[in-house]
């Protein structure tokens, strides 16, 4: 393994390191302090600075300021994080190199929960939404093993929107313009119904043209097109009984995102040549009611949801002209999805008891059952023009044909995964002293997958396949305060992810061995992490950060066969990753403000493992097309695309840079007697990084990027507007968000790349 630090690394170390002996010094008696942040993070309302893990808060205030409207945005501004877009329409998100590799395996789960007010959200296209007025977010870096169980095997994050409150009517809004022909607008309303309802609403409408061009088709692509809605409704019929439901609906429909192909060779990144159109469409509903009820000792609360998410997406699967590359002798059949739909259906049931009094006046507990029942139906239509002769697609093949091993078509696969999941867990915290606390864990989960799939149109029939896994995880952690603002700990915990079925995999060893099976395995961490939370130089300075080692077990990534078109999950046996992670947040001045995040992470997969990458494989396939008829399933191809089986011991995991960093300075102050305002500078800088375990040079070497983001808001005094002057990727940096090798099919590997510049105006107004 090896560091990639570059220069801009080096002096963002140095710049904190200088400015941490600075601020350690200071001490004013009338200067301002930092404020307490109250969490969510282990299911009670408790001091951020009192949780022994790694929790990165983000306020209301702190998105807007910052300009985060999606999960994509969080990407380096919480330390170790990294989120990519996935085809155009995953978001993946992963946190200190744990994520999801799997991601085109639609059973596959994530490595990062997702919890809005409480409610684990199941589908990953849910986080393509857009953010809708937010009280903050939490995000929980490191396995949850007990709190929060299966599928935070990297993390859980946290969503917590602004809740209805009877007091008083309130509401804001505000409108956003900028270059791209932007426009977005918010609005949110709290009415108070009576002494004990409360309603809030709030809708956002998220307009703007394509950052980037198909110039074959004259198609703008990267545009938005979106409207969030979203209804709570109080109810609080006694003092200590309380209902939450919750109605949130979401709908966009694009022409999609630009999967700029890397042997395209046009030379503007954000103009790229395509033959096949490209459309998007998201319909995201969620329904939730929470119930609190508090009794002397504890609180009981029920946590319900049904969610569904409708996504359809058609693309250019080649991800390139074929004219274009014909003309410079460069060969790559041409492709395009037409369509992939995912129905994805969750119910969730949350039960779970929160002490509010000590037992034995030591014991602070949390208790609970949770059950998930979630199905997905896929259908997938891919289409390759083997003749190249311009023709092909829905409208040019048969079902009889394909029956029969014909037709230009790809992969062609309807299937209907559904996975049931079950888990009890509890833990507490013993208080042994004033200063020292033991805290344990467990969580049991219950999890089975049952699937049937026909690809094909039913050419080999419909296969049944199932699985399950039953696990036991859990959590222990020492924590001890050295004074009154500084607490140290030290902890031990296992988190999982259960396995599943695969939609392809090999089906004969005669030829070729075997490579992907029909189900993969589940994977699971076991993380130690030491750390310490501090505030000084009279709470004007706080500083939290951790160190931490993996052992990973089973990985779960996406494989391919010998077999063509059979690609699905498989299991790396053993990989580490070891780090380390710092938050500041410190007063320079009064009024000038520092907060920098930074992280530093290693990995390797540490066992022998023998993958193919399906970039060789598609290689030694378009070698032998010519000799073997342009016959995919010809033995020599199968042979050839075994030979390019490789040893994947000592490579580095996907998506985890070495270094990340945000830097923010923010001054507050005053226009003489007109009114306040707040100026901010944003340095943000992500390492270049793997795109797949393979680390094949020609494809995964994802390069570093650097964004500097400003903000100016103004505030006077004789109106309840503001008005916010952003300036956004202001060197127009073409940075690599994500880069994607599909599996299946051609085995194109295309970027998606960060917003370039953009300048915003937005006006708004509480009241």
């Amino acid at each position: 393994m090896s560091s990639t630090y570059n220069p801009f690394a080096r002096s963002i170390l140095a710049g904190i390191i200088a400015a941490f002996t600075t601020l350690n010094g200071m001490a004013q008696e009338s200067s301002p302090l930092l404020e307490e942040i109250i969490v969510t993070a282990e299911k009670r309302s408790e001091s951020l600075q009192d949780l022994s893990q790694a929790v990165t808060a983000l306020s209301g205030e702190d998105i807007d300021n910052r300009n985060l409207t999606t999960f994509v945005d969080l990407s380096s501004i919480a330390p170790g994080v990294t989120v990519a877009k996935n085809e155009g329409f995953k978001t993946v998100i992963a946190i200190r190199g744990v994520g999801n590799e799997a991601n085109q395996n639609a059973i596959a789960n994530p490595s990062v929960s997702y919890h809005l007010d409480g409610i684990y959200v199941a589908s990953p296209f849910a986080l393509h939404t857009d953010f809708l007025d937010l009280e903050r977010i939490e995000v929980l870096r490191g396995p949850q093993g007990t709190l929060f169980g299966q599928n935070s095997t990297g993390g859980a994050i946290n969503v917590i929107t602004q809740a209805p409150d009877t007091e008083e009517f309130s509401g804001k809004a505000d409108i956003t313009v900028g270059n791209y022909s932007l426009v977005r607008a918010r609005g949110s309303v709290n009415l108070p119904i009576s002494d004990t309802v409360a309603l809030r609403a709030s809708v956002a409408s998220h307009n703007h043209d394509g950052f980037s061009r198909n110039i074959t088709l004259d198609q703008g692509l990267d545009q938005a097109d979106s409207f969030s809605g979203r209804a709570r409704l109080l109810w609080a019929p006694a003092e200590n009984l309380r209902f939450n439901f919750t109605a949130q609906y979401y709908d966009e429909n694009t022409n999609g995102a630009a999967q700029k192909g890397i042997l395209d060779s046009t030379p503007d990144p954000r103009r790229l040549t395509q033959d096949w159109p490209s459309t998007y469409e998201l319909e995201s509903q969620l329904y939730s009611l929470v119930a609190e009820w508090d009794l002397p000792a504890f609180t009981v609360r029920s946590l319900t949801s049904y969610q569904d998410d409708d996504i359809t997406v058609v693309r250019d699967n080649d991800r390139h002209d074929f004219v274009n590359l014909i003309t410079r002798g460069i060969f790559l059949l041409p492709a395009g999805v037409d369509p992939e739909t995912d129905r994805q259906k969750t119910f969730t049931q949350e039960i779970n008891l929160i002490s509010s009094e000590s037992l034995f006046g030591r014991l602070d507990w949390v208790a609970g059952v949770f059950y998930l029942d979630t199905e997905v139906d896929i259908l997938f239509r891919e289409y390759i023009d083997f003749n190249t002769d311009g023709v092909y697609g829905p409208d040019t093949v048969t079902v009889e044909e394909v029956l029969k091993f014909g037709g230009e078509v790809g992969f062609i696969s309807d299937s209907k995964p559904e996975r049931e999941s079950i888990s009890v867990y509890g833990q507490g915290t013993w208080n042994l002293t004033d200063s020292l606390r033991l805290i344990a864990g467990l969580r049991y989960t219950d999890d089975e997958v049952y699937s049937e799939v026909t690809n094909f149109f039913g050419r080999a029939g419909t296969a049944v396949l199932e699985t399950s896994s039953d696990k036991l995880t859990g959590r222990g952690v020492v924590e001890a305060d050295l004074n009154e603002t500084t607490m140290v700990y030290a902890s031990y915990t296992r988190g999982f992810k259960p396995g599943g079925s695969n939609l392809t995999y090999g089906r004969e060893d005669i030829v070729a061995p075997i490579v992907v099976l029909p189900t993969y395995a589940d994977e699971t961490v076991e993380a130690w992490e030491l750390g310490i939370k501090t505030d000084f130089a009279d709470n004007r300075v706080r500083v939290n950060a951790a160190a931490f080692y993996y052992d990973y077990k089973n990985l779960q990534y996406q494989a391919t066969d010998p077999e063509v078109f059979e690609g699905g999950v498989g299991n790396l046996p053993g990989s580490e990753i070891y780090g380390a992670e710092m938050e500041l947040l410190a007063f320079v001045t009064d009024s000038l403000t520092l907060d920098a995040r930074l992280a530093w992470l290693e990995t390797e997969i540490s066992e022998s493992h023998l993958a193919l990458d399906n970039v060789r494989s598609d290689d030694a396939t378009n070698a032998l097309l010519p000799q073997c008829n342009f016959n995919l399933f010809c033995d020599d191809i199968q042979r050839a695309r075994a030979a390019a089986v490789t040893d994947v011991e000592g490579n580095e995991l996907a998506k985890t840079p070495n270094f990340t960093a945000d830097v923010m300075l923010r001054y507050r102050g005053r226009l003489g007697g007109w009114g306040d305002f707040e100026a901010s500078a944003q340095y943000i800088y992500r390492d270049g990084f793997q795109h797949r375990i393979f680390n094949n040079p020609r494809t995964d070497d994802v390069p570093s990027y650097n964004v500097v983001n400003l903000m100016l808001t103004l505030a006077p005094d004789a109106w309840p507007w503001y008005i916010d002057l952003m300036g956004m990727n202001l060197t127009d940096e073409d940075g690599i968000n994500a880069r994607f090798t599909d599996v299946f099919g051609v085995g194109s590997t295309g970027d998606e790349l960060i917003a370039p510049r953009q300048y915003m105006v937005r006006l708004g107004m509480e009241f």
